[in-house]
């Protein structure tokens, strides 16, 4: 069996591959929504609608127009249905032009943001049924750095 097979069906049993497939979706806008994408920051995705803060009305105009062609390219994209909808709304958008210096910084950022002994925990209650060794230092990894990714954005870094 293969090791990518193995972690489909652990991420599966978790009930996890439906929080990671949405999580493709929101690195995926930028790419679909391509020349007005700078104009947009993806801010989440709850009950299967993307929500996407744009700079402006006219911006949410636009993007409006071709809702239906964005759901079906990102689905496309992420290989299954994971959006039914987007909501456009004018809101804060951040700059998303990080040189690489920036990247080095926000890298740094990432390794010194620390989680508390809860998260910790629940990170390694969530792997706990993992009987394979690598697959469960590599899924422990992924959570935890994606616990740290989803705090730095919470305090705005």
């Amino acid at each position: 069996m293969h090791i990518k097979t193995i972690l489909e069906d652990t991420l599966d049993q978790l009930g996890l591959s439906e929080k990671i497939d949405e999580c493709k979706a929101l690195t995926l806008w930028n790419d679909v929504a391509s020349t007005l994408a700078s104009r947009t920051q993806p801010i989440s995705i709850s009950n299967s609608r993307l929500i996407v803060n744009v700079t402006d009305s006219v911006v949410l105009h636009a993007l409006s127009l071709y809702k239906r062609k964005y759901v079906e390219k990102i689905n496309l994209l992420a290989g299954r249905d994971v959006i039914k909808d987007i909501i456009f709304r004018v809101g804060k958008v951040e700059k998303k032009d990080i040189e690489l210096k920036d990247r080095d910084n926000y890298m740094e950022e990432l390794k010194g943001t620390q989680l508390d002994q809860s998260e910790l925990e629940k990170i390694d209650e969530i792997i706990s049924t993992i009987k394979d060794d690598d697959i469960k230092n590599s899924l422990r990894n992924l959570f935890i750095n994606q616990s740290k990714l989803t705090k730095m954005r919470r305090k705005g870094l």
